[in-house]
Parts: structure tokens; sequence; C-alpha cells
């Protein structure tokens, strides 16, 4: 049996600084995810191209709550751009962005700052915010999603509980070297496991750097993990009889953005060049991989009842060699 991957993309607007200095800044819309530079889109558009030079399928976590500041066409464009391409549209939600929704949001951020968590709230609070990020899914005209991802992976069990009056079935909220939830029913680093009723697929995290009483932790990204350590990582997967194996990223880690408002960006060679070699490996190795979106629930479903949760490790070389790769690229990017 091939051995299940995912290439999830957060597919989000950016706040741009406007919460730090909303005298300054405002928020940044579709220059966030299409990353265009001189008519060519080096973000989304550049994903897009990528997974099908290489007949593949992503899934794109799509967030909703900026409809409160930028209404809900401007990312349901881009939802139905995405969709229309062949790919896996989900959901995906940073509540902070419900903070737009007072005229006095200036004002309010003196004494009543956004929280961008849907860990700590209660379950009705959770089931409201579920239910209108679905209604902006749906007024996007797309078919219901399957999928949840949290904001920045901030999850708690009432998240599940949550979810399950909802028609969602399905999460990867857990990233455990980005978010460790205090719950030890969600100390989970892969595999699938029912939570709630609700299926959850974590975002891989495995361990590269391990000393008596220490292990450090990451999550399996494009921009944290180089090309070496992720066939490394997919080797041991499938040695292991794991997966499916879970990876994230976002349009705008495909550039480099040092203004908060996207008005100067630079290609990201480095990750642009880590997708395309991720997509060309496991093109290569359709006898030993099989790339899966979240649609295809029947694949968490068969994980799920294997109930595994490997922890993967990569060696403190390989560590090593992508640390001077990341200072390398910013070294080069400085210049």
């Amino acid at each position: 049996m091939r051995t299940p991957v995912c290439i999830t993309i957060d597919t989000e607007f950016s706040i741009g600084g406007a919460f730090r200095d909303p005298r300054k800044y405002r928020p940044v819309g579709e220059q966030a995810v299409w990353c265009n530079i001189g008519g060519r889109s080096h973000g989304l558009g550049f994903i897009l191209d990528t997974l099908e030079a290489h007949r593949l399928q992503g899934s794109f976590f799509v967030e909703t709550f900026n409809a409160c500041y930028f209404g809900t066409e401007a990312m349901g464009a881009i939802a139905r751009a995405i969709a229309g391409r062949g790919h896996d549209v989900q959901l995906h939600t940073h509540p902070c962005w419900r903070h737009f929704r007072h005229d006095d949001w200036q004002r309010r951020l003196e004494h009543n700052p956004p929280n961008d968590s849907m860990a700590g709230r209660s379950r009705e609070e959770l089931a409201c915010l579920l239910r209108e990020a679905l209604a902006t899914f749906a007024a996007w005209g797309l078919p219901a999603p399957l999928a949840l991802r949290t904001g920045n992976l901030q999850v708690d069990p009432l998240v599940y509980e949550a979810m399950a009056q909802t028609p969602l079935r399905l999460a990867s909220n857990i990233g455990l070297a980005i978010y460790r939830p205090e719950a030890p029913s969600l100390q989970l680093y892969a595999g699938s496991h029912a939570i709630h009723g609700i299926l959850e697929t974590p975002v891989t995290t495995y361990t590269d750097l391990r000393l008596p009483g220490f292990r450090h932790y990451k999550t399996l990204t494009i921009t944290g993990s180089s090309s070496a350590e992720t066939r490394q990582l997919l080797w041991q997967a499938r040695r292991r009889h794991s997966g499916p194996v879970v990876i994230l990223t976002h349009p705008s880690e495909f550039v480099h953005h040092p203004d908060p408002q996207y008005r100067e960006l630079h290609p990201h060679h480095l990750n642009q060049r880590r997708l395309r070699e991720l997509c060309a490996f496991l093109d290569a190795n359709r006898d030993a991989f099989a790339v899966t979106t979240f649609r295809s629930a029947a694949v968490f479903e068969e994980a799920a009842k294997r109930g595994t949760n490997p922890l993967l490790t990569s060696s403190p070389f390989m560590a090593l060699r992508r640390i001077l790769e990341n200072r390398t690229a910013l070294s080069g990017r400085a210049s």
C-alpha cells in the first residue's frame, strides 16, 4: 500500500501590521496571496503551477473571517480559482479578523486586543464562529468543506466538540512544534485520530535533535525543512507504514516581503526550489507515495483504524545542513 501524503496550503490575507500601528498600516488582501512580481505570481500562482506540472493536487485551507474587512468576494474569487483548477478547498479560521466588525476597531486595540486563537473559547462561542465561517464558505458557491484547520494551529478539545455540531468531520489542527495543546489527548505527531467524532490528522511533527532528557521538535513545512530532510522523513514514514504525512506551507512563504504592506517583494528561491523538488520527488515515486487531499475522507478513516502516533526522526546532520542552507539563503537575500 502506498503511503499517503498531503500537501496543505494555508491561504490567507495579511493583517499587514494594522494591529501594531493602525495609523500607518492597513490589511493586505489579494497581493498577500498572489504575491505578484512584475506581473507574475510567485505565491499562489507559483504553487498551483508547480503542483500541476507534476499532476498533483493540494489541499488549500482558505481563511474566511477576512470577510469582516474585505467583504466576501475578495477571498471568494481566490477560492473559486483554486477549485476551478481541480484542487481541494477546505476551511481555515483566523478569528482576529472579526475585530474589524467594529467601526472603532482602532480605538478598541488599546483596551481589547484581538484574539486570534480558537483555543480557550466556550463550546457555544466556537460553534457560533464555525457557523459564521461555514456561511461565508457557502457564499463562495463551493462544495461545503469537510475539514478545518485552526489559525496558528491553536486548538483544544472543545474545538472538536463544536465541530461535531457542524458538517465538518475532518481536521488538521495540530502541529506540536508550532503550538502544543495542554490536553494529553492532543499530543499527536502524525496519523489520524478520532476526537469527539472528528478525525484529526496533524501536520507531521518530527524530532531532529535528541539529548538525554531533551528533544527538539519540528513540524514539517516547506520553509522549515530542507528537501533532503523531507525526503528522509517520507522514506522513513514509508518504512514504518505510517501516514498520512501532512506538509504545511503558505503562499507568502515563496517571496521575501520585508515590507508588511507587500509593496516590496522578491522571489524566495530556496523555498521555491524546495517545493519543486518535493513535487518532482513525489511524481517520480508514485509507486511508493500517493498524494491525496482532505476531500478523500476514506484515506483518513483507514489511517485512524491503525491508531498509530509515530514520531519520525531526522538526523542532527540533516538539521545542521538545513540551518546552514537557510542562513545562506538569508545572507544571499540581504546582499
